[in-house]
């Protein structure tokens, strides 16, 4: 048995949510058509038993693109941490001792403010 966190799919709770909203639409649309009770109970059931499965649908089409965005997410940041090593073992460190100093700027003269143009 491996002591990884198992990943529970949202496939399930989408259903069910889907489910509930289609049964509570039908029921307000019923009310508001003024049907009798029954026949809103029954049509809002039907409604409900025909949601679920496409809420599965749903749900298992948005567990898979988060599963994937997932692991593409993990191969992109072991590639930075791979990338990173290999940048880190081209790094040369210079001696600061032994570079000579740009003379460029050096013996300019420079034109103060109180001397005469």
């Amino acid at each position: 048995m491996d002591n990884l966190p198992r990943k529970t799919s949202i496939a399930i709770p989408t259903a069910c949510l889907l489910a509930i909203g289609g049964f509570i639409v039908a029921v307000l649309s019923g009310m508001y058509a003024e049907n009798p009770l029954g026949a809103i109970l029954a049509r809002s059931l039907v409604v409900m038993l025909l949601c679920w499965p496409i809420g599965l649908l749903v749900g298992l089409v948005l567990d898979r693109l988060f599963r994937e965005h997932e692991s593409n997410q993990a191969l992109q940041m072991e590639q930075e941490d791979l990338s990173a090593d290999e940048a880190a073992g081209d790094v040369e460190i210079l001696d600061e001792s032994e570079v000579e100093p740009d003379s460029s700027g050096v013996g300019v003269p420079v034109a103060s403010a109180s001397e005469p143009t």
